[in-house]
C-alpha cells in the first residue's frame, strides 16, 4: 500500500526526474520494436512493428500513472476514456520520429545521457553533484531497470533533438511581436443603449403550465450540491522539523560546503528616462527623438533626475524616479547593459538605443561579485538543512498516520505524536494538526485541501466515515484524509422550488422581452438615428478586446463584434448582458463603435520580450506540429491484432 509513497516521499527533487520517465514510458515505451510475428504485432510503420507486449507495457504504465494521480479511477474508466488509442498514437508518432532521426543520421551519445543524468537534482548528492548510487535506487524504487530508463531517456532526447531541428528554421518577423501586442490592446470608444430586463418584469406573468415545464427542464439546476465533510491532516517536509532545531555547527559546516549557492554578482542600480522610439522609425522621428533625450538630458545633469524622469517617463518605462532598481548582467537589453556598467554611480549615458526607443541612464550604485556571509543566509541554510531532514522523516510519519487513519484512531492524536515546537511567545505548538473543513460542496473542498479536481470529485462520492488509505498529493505536501461525513444531492418538489422556479422564469422572460425590444428599436432606425426618448439613454464607455464594458460582466462574443464593426454605425444586433454587480441582473443592449485609439508605445516596452518569446513558441509549436502530420501522412500505418487493442478501448 505504501509503495508509491515510500518512492516519492524520499525527495520532492524525485518528483520532477520521475513526472519525465513516467511520460517517457507512458508514451515512448522501452526496448526496440523489432518482433515482427503477426500473432504479437499491434502495428506497423512503414513495416516496422510496435508489439503487443510493447503497447502492454506502455499502456500499464500509463494506466498506473492516471491511477497514482487520481485513485478514484477504475480501469474500465480508462477504457472509457480511450487511454489505449493516446497510448498507441504516441507509440506511433514515437516510431516516426526515431526513423526519421535514423534517416538523418542523428543520434544520441553517451555524453549527452550523462550530461542530461547528472543535472536531474533527484540524483545529485548535498553539494549538487551526481550521485550513482541515488540514481540506481531512484530508478529502482519506481519498478524500472537502469537500461529501461535509460532507453526511454535516450527516446526522450531524441525527440527533442528532432524538434529543435526542424524548429530551428523558425522565427518571427521584428514587427510581429509587436502587430500582435497592437491586435491585444487596440481600445474602443462605444456609446451603447442598455435595456434592463427588470423593466419587463411587471408585465411578466407565467402560466402554471410554464412553471411546470420549466421545473422539469431544470431540475438538474434546482438540486442541492453534495456536501461532505472532510477530515485531514497536511503534511510537508519543512513542518516536521523546525528550522531553529538544526545545529548550528551543521548549518556552517553545510554552507562552507555549499558557498557557491550564495554567489552574488555584479549588480548596479540604475535609473533612467525613456524616449520611446519605434525600432523602424523613419530618420525624422529618430532626429526628433534624438533631440528630445538630449533635452531631456541636459536637464537631468543640471537639476533633480527623478523629477526629470517622472516628468517625462510613460506610465510603464520604470518605477517613481525612473528607478530600475539593482540588475545584473543578462536582464536588459545589450546596449542599455553595455551603456549602465560603463557608468560610475552617479553618472549619466549620452542616450543609448535600443528596441525600445531612447535611454538616459543613471547609475546610482555597484556592487561587485561577493559571497553571502553565513550571518545573512543563516536563516535560509537552517530551512534548507530542516527540509532535508524532514524529507528524511515524511515516510514513517505517513505509515503512522495511514496507519492510524485506516484503524479510525483519532487523527488529532496521531498528529500529535509528530512532535511540537516553542512558538515566538513559548507556547508549545504541535508540528502537525489534524484540521476539518465542515459540510462543503466540491469546489470549497478542492480550494481547502489543493487537491486536483479529479481528486475532489472522488472524495465528494466516498460514503461517510470512510478513511483514505493512502496519501494525497496537493502541491508540495501529502495529506491524510478520512471523509466524516456526507451529504448526497437533493431535488426540491415544485412546490419547495416554487419560489425560485417563478424568479428565474420571470427574469428569463424578462430578458427575452427586452431582447426583443431592443431588435424593434434597430430595426426602426433611420440614417442610424436613435429615436429621442432612447438617445437621451445612451452611455459611452472604452472596451479592450479582452475587456468588459464599465459596469458589465465580460461578454467575449459581444466584443469579437464589435472589433469587426465599422465606426459610427450602430451594430445590426442586440446583445445579451449582465451586470458586473450582479449578474443576475441583466438586459438587453444595443451599440457602435465611436472611436478607435491604437495603443499607446509606452506599454510596449514591459510587454515585447514577453510577446517576442509567447509568438516565437507559437512559430516552434505550429512547425514542429506540422512535421509530425507530414511524417504521418507519408508513412504507412497498419494497425493489427484487435483482441489486444479492444481490450484497452481501442
Amino acid at each position: 500500500m505504501l509503495d508509491y509513497i515510500r518512492s516519492n516521499a524520499q525527495s520532492f527533487g524525485v518528483k520532477v526526474a520521475f513526472a519525465i520517465i513516467i511520460l517517457v514510458f507512458m508514451f515512448w515505451g522501452v526496448g526496440s520494436l523489432t518482433d515482427g510475428g503477426s500473432s504479437n504485432v499491434v502495428a506497423k510503420v512503414n513495416g516496422e512493428p510496435i508489439t503487443a507486449q510493447q503497447f502492454e507495457q506502455a499502456y500499464q504504465r500509463a494506466a498506473e500513472y492516471a491511477m497514482r494521480n487520481d485513485p478514484s479511477l477504475t480501469r474500465e474508466a480508462l477504457v472509457q476514456q480511450k487511454l489505449g488509442r493516446q497510448v498507441l498514437n504516441e507509440l506511433i508518432s514515437a516510431q516516426l520520429i526515431r526513423q526519421e532521426a535514423a534517416r538523418v543520421g542523428m543520434t544520441v551519445s553517451p555524453e549527452e545521457m550523462h550530461y542530461v543524468v547528472s543535472r536531474l537534482p533527484a540524483f545529485q548528492d548535498a553539494q549538487g553533484k551526481f550521485d550513482p548510487g541515488a540514481y540506481k535506487r531512484a530508478i529502482e524504487a519506481q519498478r524500472m531497470s537502469v537500461a529501461e530508463y535509460e532507453q526511454g531517456l535516450a527516446d526522450s532526447i531524441l525527440r527533442d533533438k528532432v524538434m529543435r531541428t526542424v524548429a530551428g528554421s523558425a522565427w518571427a518577423a521584428g514587427d510581429e511581436a509587436r502587430k500582435y501586442y497592437d491586435f491585444l490592446t487596440q481600445q474602443r470608444t462605444v456609446e451603447y443603449l442598455y435595456l434592463p430586463a427588470a423593466d419587463f418584469a411587471a408585465s411578466v406573468k407565467p402560466t402554471g403550465e410554464e412553471i411546470s415545464a420549466w421545473y422539469e427542464a431544470h431540475k438538474a439546476e434546482l438540486a442541492s450540491q453534495p456536501r461532505v465533510e472532510v477530515e485531514y491532516v497536511a503534511v510537508a517536509p519543512e513542518a516536521l522539523v523546525r528550522p531553529e532545531s538544526v545545529d548550528a555547527g551543521a548549518a556552517r559546516k553545510w554552507y562552507e560546503a555549499n558557498q557557491q549557492r550564495f554567489r552574488q554578482p555584479e549588480q548596479v542600480k540604475v535609473a533612467h528616462i525613456l524616449v520611446p522610439l519605434a525600432e523602424n522609425a523613419s530618420e525624422a522621428a529618430v532626429k526628433q527623438a534624438m533631440e528630445k533625450a538630449a533635452r531631456i538630458r541636459s536637464e537631468a545633469e543640471k537639476g533633480d533626475f527623478a523629477a526629470v524622469a517622472d516628468a517625462n517617463n510613460g506610465p510603464n518605462a520604470a518605477g517613481p524616479g525612473g528607478e530600475l532598481g539593482w540588475i545584473q548582467r543578462g536582464q536588459t537589453v545589450k546596449p542599455f547593459e553595455d551603456a549602465a556598467w560603463a557608468l560610475q554611480p552617479g553618472q549619466i549615458s549620452e542616450p543609448v538605443r535600443s528596441q525600445f526607443g531612447l535611454h538616459i541612464i543613471k547609475m546610482e550604485e555597484r556592487k561587485d561579485a561577493s559571497v553571502q556571509p553565513f550571518a545573512d543566509v543563516e536563516a535560509e541554510v537552517r530551512a534548507t538543512l530542516a527540509k532535508q531532514e524532514g524529507v528524511e522523516k515524511v515516510n514513517d510519519v505517513l505509515d503512522s498516520l495511514i496507519g492510524d487513519n485506516i484503524n479510525n484512531r483519532p487523527l488529532q492524536e496521531s498528529a500529535a505524536r509528530a512532535g511540537s515546537y516553542k512558538d515566538a511567545d513559548g507556547r508549545e505548538q504541535p508540528l502537525l494538526k489534524a484540521e476539518r473543513t465542515g459540510l462543503v460542496g466540491q469546489a470549497e473542498l478542492q480550494k481547502a485541501l489543493g487537491v486536483s479536481d479529479e481528486m475532489a470529485a472522488s472524495l465528494m462520492k466516498a460514503p461517510a466515515n470512510s478513511p483514505v488509505d493512502t496519501a494525497l498529493e496537493a502541491g508540495d505536501r501529502y495529506l491524510v484524509v478520512r471523509v466524516l461525513a456526507s451529504e448526497p444531492s437533493t431535488t426540491p418538489s415544485l412546490e419547495q422550488a416554487r419560489d425560485r422556479v417563478m424568479k428565474a422564469l420571470v427574469a428569463e422572460k424578462s430578458l427575452q422581452a427586452a431582447m426583443e425590444k431592443a431588435t424593434a428599436i434597430r430595426k426602426a432606425m433611420t440614417g442610424g438615428t436613435l429615436p429621442a426618448e432612447d438617445a437621451a439613454r445612451v452611455r459611452s464607455a472604452d472596451l479592450t478586446r479582452d475587456g468588459a464594458l464599465a459596469g458589465f460582466v465580460p461578454n467575449p462574443a459581444m466584443n469579437q463584434v464589435i472589433f469587426r464593426a465599422a465606426p459610427q454605425t450602430w451594430i445590426d444586433q442586440a446583445f445579451s448582458v449582465y451586470e458586473q454587480d450582479d449578474s443576475s441582473k441583466g438586459g438587453a443592449l444595443l451599440c457602435r463603435v465611436t472611436a478607435v485609439e491604437q495603443p499607446k508605445a509606452d506599454g510596449w516596452a514591459g510587454m515585447a520580450n514577453l510577446l517576442t518569446e509567447l509568438v516565437q513558441r507559437k512559430r516552434v509549436e505550429g512547425m514542429y506540429q506540422t512535421f509530425m502530420r507530414m511524417l504521418e501522412q507519408k508513412a504507412k500505418i497498419e494497425v493489427y491484432n484487435s483482441r489486444v487493442l479492444e481490450s484497452a478501448g481501442i
